[in-house]
């Protein structure tokens, strides 16, 4: 039997060992984080998730939960009261039963409805979405499909010799068919809409969510806001999704808060988890209280917004809490700026709250740290680092690895020349996530992982502080840690930070200097042009020695007194780590800003990276350790030149787990892509790789040039790959070992530049014609130029737009009054179309934006949500019906001037365009004009330029309905080679114009020009007058007028016409249907059937008045048709009534007990049938000269169908007119259809989907 350990390393499940944690609780397991308030600001937290119930010592562990985002938000301003029988009728449209336990002494009630779908975590509705339709569809449609096509068949068996009934009952199975298999195909659990109810019980303000669905409230639990009751709610069993409510603005705001995704679970279970039982499962500070902040908004798929942090961050003050721990980031264009981090900053420095962050997760190249963790100054940025204990524990791996830094962490330096890392602690666990998930427990890894880690071993830290009454900052904080902290010799500065967090140590150390004034003051270092540290990256820079301004100034925490600023003087010892740095040897320090100078001379530095620091002792405590440090970071990259054939070589090399390779180089003028080629050299061992390429631009994130790819390269193998490149700038190229891809491996690889540099800007505006461009070669390479424009992008201005102040809950840290804008844009689609849609003034903008927050919400014509996005918009593409939508744009600002100058922003919508357009490119500008002799291939060397043209797009080229300002985008390619179109396109730009207007011939059939006064028509005026008194026939309903008309003009189809559309439209319609009838006979009357048909049927008149003869014999059948068309909905309409006045006089005369018929009901029945002879007369007349499927025919195909039972053919119609256009009235309908047919389990699956579809108002922000 082979050996079985049964010694589980539990421990590294959550790691504790590696950071001292564990021994510090062993040492002093009183201050387990007790005390202490830790805010969670992530994607929510589930109060029911194993270890999240209750601390160490009892006491409830969430002790706030709050959703800042406002996806829960439940507009419940409406107010009610009950009716005699205790009943209020929903906005959904249920009867709600009052519970008579309920205590509610103003007698009135808050009511909305809330769309489950939007706060229901995705893989939670997936999950539910397949066992609703395996519950309650599947199994009913396949018994349904299966019936209906029985019946079918054996009507198929009979003898082909149908009649016309037969014919139609033959062609309604067949609809059934059709209408089952269509809603099976597109079946989707509509959203789940509750009533909500919102009450004053004489103390506080309480609330029911009715979860039934059916209106039982009395089965429904009543919460109070979370804070007040510590309750919470499961929605149902199958879901296990926990709720808790808050209620704002005296119960015109309801909140349910539920969590958006595992992430803050799991997060908030590593922080502070306790498991009673299985104290190995324990989070790190088990004694501490979370504050749970869900800041990820469901509606953007747990998207962090400005609304959600700058909320989140107001409630973290107002709570006091110790510690916010945010494991969030994006790449950002510039640091520590915009309004979120100035709120973080303040927050920090103002409400001495330590805030902890993740460094974020897109290295391994450098200068890839997100923001806020790596960018804001006083924010503490942690690094993901992996033991050995956890790679056995959480990984399963075979084999222990040396600790090391996965391989995915971010690292430093920020762009601003900032250390970027702080700390470094474990990047994975195995804990709590939500209960929704049926898990119980799950791997995650990330920075977002060693975040909560590290928050929690600093709450270990305040928890004994705190209890011995030893006073802190979090500039103290922030030092002891750094200076503490333990680092890996085998791990570089810019991935760990300082090193890797140590729990004893730090606390040791702030133990022994807390009487230090120091402590209270953060030494901020500003350098030219903003930057926090010295960072050259330049070739340029790394030739030539600098001397920079450094300026150094205390910045005191808000519990400094004045005489501590009075007295402060510290006698500073300054050095450097590297020969290559000099700076002077001391600085005296009061409450001021000092200066020195630093000098680096990078010119004896080999290629590569290199790293030193300025640091500051307090020469009385150098003990104490470091006051401040300077980063200094150089690159040195390489020369990529000709006589090298533009290429880099790395030779054969080993690469252990985890182990990078950096390659920084020059890339030279006019290249712009660059080849690799990775070579495995081991003949037993597979490698895998994360190939990553960096530039970094002036105020540009990193992602926006960034080439990322892990690969795999076999035994021996070799892979290739080709990314961009920016002329002129330092690129890195990263070839990093995967930190758990075991074995060591033999590799070389090397890198040539390729270039093909396109002059000019690639953005072509059609009004100016001819579009000329350059291209320059880095060598000499093929040129074969090809530009695919791929959508279309439509600006929308707004067409409403108001500023107005929002409540107390967004006021910034709860003191400065925020207001919103909403600028309100309608969009048309004309057919379905992929679209994303853009604010590009405020773009890829979240931390670094100066306005707080935006967010827009888009709406179908009902008012039904359909989607939301951000800042960020590739990340919301959408696929839409053709149809009208409402988008509804909101920014908000501490300042209305700020807001009002958005009154006029443009959104832009992009709309993949049906077939993809090439423009045709051209050698010379006569080519080009002339459409000849397109251009194909072309050899360019780097002697001089090759010029190249792009020709107009031909008007049958334009998509349908463009305007001007709308313009097409797509790619442009210039290399020949599949790996230079793969690594390097342009996005191509034609900025349209208006078409060209498109003049009728001025000229008839006989070749005489035409104009607007005939001399010839001696009844023109006469004519003129009875076209406008028929305009009034109509839209004013003066059928006064037609009696008039029709004794002057008894022929004239369209004075009929004009009367039918006066009955149709009017109020007394249903009291008229005769007259609409005997009107549109007298227009069928006056129509020659038989000519009309006669002249439809030449393909070829050879008649000189033919195309009058044409044109005449479209108006006539274009009359025909709408008059058969109105007669057969009167008709439809006159049955419906017989038919119901029969059913009366049956029910009566049963009633009365009479056995035989009156004369009424005689004469009701031959009525009955003398209008439905007349039906089918007039649907079969149709059905000659029109296509039923038309849209416009519809209407009367349905009322057809329905008043010959022809139900399948009725939801047929139904369901096309639904896909034209979708309106509350047509699904009505439907449903009705569906009872008849027996489709019950349909019609209950569209009466739940009603309030969905066709919503009061809009949802709220």
């Amino acid at each position: 039997m082979a050996n079985i350990d049964t010694n589980y390393p539990l421990q590294s499940m959550v790691p504790k060992r590696e950071t001292g944690a564990l021994n510090f609780l062993l040492k002093n397991p009183e201050f387990d984080g007790k005390g202490i308030t830790i805010a969670i600001l992530d994607t929510g937290v589930d109060p029911g998730a194993p270890g999240l119930q209750f601390t160490s010592d009892g006491r409830p562990k969430i002790i706030e939960i709050i959703d800042s985002t406002g996806s829960g938000d439940v507009d419940t301003s409406t107010v009610v009261s009950p009716d005699q029988d205790g009943n209020i009728i929903g906005l959904s449209g249920r009867t709600l039963k009052i519970p008579s336990s309920w205590n509610n002494p103003s007698g009135c009630y808050n009511i909305g409805t809330k769309d489950l779908s939007l706060i229901f975590p995705k893989n939670l509705k997936d999950r539910l979405q397949k066992e609703l339709k395996e519950t309650t569809w599947d199994s009913n449609h396949k018994r349904m499909t299966a019936t209906t096509l029985e019946k079918l068949d054996q009507l198929n068996k009979q003898d082909q010799d149908l009649s016309s009934k037969d014919r139609l009952h033959r062609e309604d199975m067949q609809a059934q068919i059709e209408v089952l298999d269509k809603l099976d195909k597109s079946w989707s659990a509509f959203g789940l809409i509750v009533d909500c109810v919102v009450f004053h019980d004489g103390n506080t303000y309480q609330a029911c969510v009715d979860i039934s669905m059916t209106g039982d409230l009395q089965s429904c639990p009543v919460l109070g806001s979370y804070n007040e009751s510590q309750q919470y709610a499961t929605f149902s069993r199958t879901t296990m999704f926990n709720f808790s409510v808050n209620i704002y603005e005296e119960g015109k705001v309801l909140c349910i808060v539920a969590n958006g995704g595992s992430h803050g679970t799991h997060v908030a279970a590593i922080t502070a988890g306790y498991f009673a039982d299985e104290p190995d499962k324990n989070g790190v500070a088990p004694g501490a209280q979370i504050v749970a902040i869900k800041i990820g908004d469901s509606r953007l798929a747990t998207m962090e917004t400005g609304t959600g942090l700058i909320r989140g961050l107001s409630e973290v003050v107002r709570l006091k809490c110790d510690i916010a721990n945010l494991s969030y980031g994006e790449a950002c264009h510039w640091p520590g700026a915009g309004k979120i981090c100035a709120t973080i900053e303040e927050a920090v420095t103002k409400h001495n709250l330590i805030f902890v962050s993740s460094a974020g997760n897109n290295g391994p190249c450098l200068s890839t740290v997100g923001s806020p963790g790596g960018t804001t100054e006083h924010i503490i940025g942690v690094g993901a680092w992996v033991s050995p204990d956890m790679m056995t524990a959480e990984y399963s791996m075979s084999e222990k690895l040396p600790s090391n830094q996965y391989t995915w962490s971010s690292r430093g330096p920020c762009v601003n020349g900032a250390l970027g890392v702080s700390i470094s602690a474990p990047g994975g666990a195995i804990t709590s996530v939500p209960n929704w998930t049926l898990q119980g427990s799950q791997l995650m890894n990330g920075t977002s992982m060693s975040s909560p880690n590290a928050c929690g071993a600093i709450a270990l830290i305040l928890s004994a502080l705190k209890a011995q009454e030893i006073q802190y900052t979090p500039y103290s904080i922030r030092r002891a840690l750094e200076n503490t902290a333990s680092k890996q010799n085998n791990i570089e500065c810019f991935a760990q930070g300082h090193g890797f967090v140590q729990v004893n140590e730090a606390y040791e150390y702030l133990s022994r200097h807390a009487a230090l004034p120091e402590n209270k003051i953060s030494f901020d270092l500003s350098l030219p042009h903003g930057k926090k540290g010295i960072y050259l990256r330049t070739y340029e820079d790394s030739v030539k020695p600098h001397s920079i301004n450094v300026t150094v100034e205390p910045k005191y925490h808000s519990s400094a007194s004045p005489e501590e600023k009075i007295e402060f003087s510290c006698h500073m010892a300054i050095c450097s780590d590297q020969p290559w740095v000099v700076c002077p040897t001391h600085l005296e320090m009061m409450n001021m800003a000092r200066a020195f100078v630093v000098k680096v001379d990078p010119r004896g530095l080999s290629p590569g990276v290199h790293y030193a620091q300025v640091q500051a002792f307090n020469t009385k405590q150098v003990n104490a350790g470091v006051l401040f440090s300077l980063p200094v970071t150089v690159i040195k990259p390489e020369l990529v030149e000709k006589c090298g054939n533009y290429q880099l070589c790395e030779e054969k090399r080993t690469f252990k787990p985890g182990q990078i390779g950096r390659t920084f180089f020059h890339v030279p003028a006019d290249a712009s892509w660059a080849e690799l080629s990775l070579k495995n050299h081991s003949s037993d061992q597979a490698a895998r790789f994360v190939i990553h390429c960096v530039h970094i631009r002036e105020q540009r994130a990193f992602r926006e040039q960034e080439f990322y790819k892990l690969v795999t390269v076999p035994p021996g193998g070799t892979s290739e790959q080709a990314f961009a490149v920016q002329s002129g700038l330092t690129a890195e190229l990263c070839v990093a070992r995967w930190w758990s891809n075991l074995g060591d491996v033999t590799m070389s690889y090397d890198v040539r530049c390729k270039g093909l540099k396109v002059e000019n800007n690639p953005v072509m505006h059609a009004v100016n014609g001819i579009h000329r461009m350059e291209v320059r070669a880095l060598d000499r390479d093929d040129f074969s130029p090809s530009v695919t424009l791929k959508h279309i992008v439509l600006p929308l201005r707004p067409t409403d737009h108001c500023v107005r102040p929002l409540t107390s809950r967004d006021h910034v840290l709860g003191e400065q009054p925020t207001y919103e804008m909403i600028n309100t844009y309608s969009l048309h689609l004309s057919k379905s179309s992929d679209v994303t849609i853009s604010f590009p003034l405020l773009s890829d903008l979240l931390y670094e934006n100066e306005y707080n927050s935006q967010i827009w919400l888009m709406f179908d014509s009902n008012k039904s949500f359909i989607a939301a996005g951000d800042a960020y918009p590739h990340q919301y593409p959408q696929k839409l019906d053709k149809g009208d939508y409402t988008i509804r744009l909101q920014v908000s600002h501490s300042s209305r001037d700020a807001l009002h100058r958005l009154k006029d922003a443009a959104l832009t919508v992009k709309t993949k365009l049906a077939s993809n357009i090439s423009l045709e490119v051209f050698g010379s500008h006569r080519d080009a004009l002339m459409g000849s002799n397109k251009m194909s291939t072309v050899i360019v060397t780097s002697a001089k330029p090759v010029p190249f043209y792009v020709a107009p797009l031909a008007e049958d080229k334009l998509p349908k309905h463009v305007t001007g300002g709308q313009y097409l985008i797509g790619p442009m390619s210039v290399a020949k080679s599949e790996m230079g179109k793969r690594a390097y396109t342009h996005m191509f730009t034609y900025v349209l114009i208006d078409p060209p207007t498109k003049t009728k011939s001025t000229r008839n059939n006989s070749g005489k020009k035409q104009g607007k006064y005939d001399a010839k028509n001696p009844n023109q005026c006469e004519e003129d007058l009875r076209d406008l008194k028929m305009t009034w026939i109509a839209k004013q309903e003066r059928l006064d007028i037609f009696d008039k008309l029709k004794g002057e003009w008894p022929e004239h189809l369209p004075l009929y016409m004009a009367k039918l559309q006066a009955l149709e439209s009017a109020k007394t319609r249903a009291n008229r249907l005769d007259d609409i009838i005997e009107t549109a006979d007298e227009v069928i009357s006056r129509i020659d059937t038989h000519n009309l048909s006669a002249n439809l049927g030449i393909k070829s008149d050879p008649r000189p008045d033919a195309a009058n003869i044409k044109s005449e014999t479209e108006k006539q059948k274009s009359h025909l048709i709408a008059a058969l068309i109105h007669k057969g909905c009167a008709l439809a309409d006159k049955l419906d009534e017989l038919e119901a006045s029969a059913s009366r006089q049956e029910n009566a005369e049963n009633q009365d007990g009479e056995a035989q018929q009156s004369g009424d009901n005689v004469a009701v029945t031959t009525g009955c049938a003398d209008v439905n002879e007349k039906l089918k007369e007039t649907y079969e007349t149709l059905q000659m000269f029109a296509d039923l499927n038309d849209s416009k025919l519809l209407p009367f195909v349905f009322k057809h169908a329905t008043a010959t039972k022809k139900f399948g053919l009725a939801a047929k119609t139904l369901l096309k007119q639904s896909d034209e256009k979708k309106c509350k009235e047509t699904d009505l309908k439907f449903i009705k259809v569906c009872q008849s047919l027996g489709w019950e389990y349909i019609a209950l699956h569209f009466e739940k989907s009603m309030p969905v579809k066709y919503p009061g108002a809009f949802i709220p922000f």
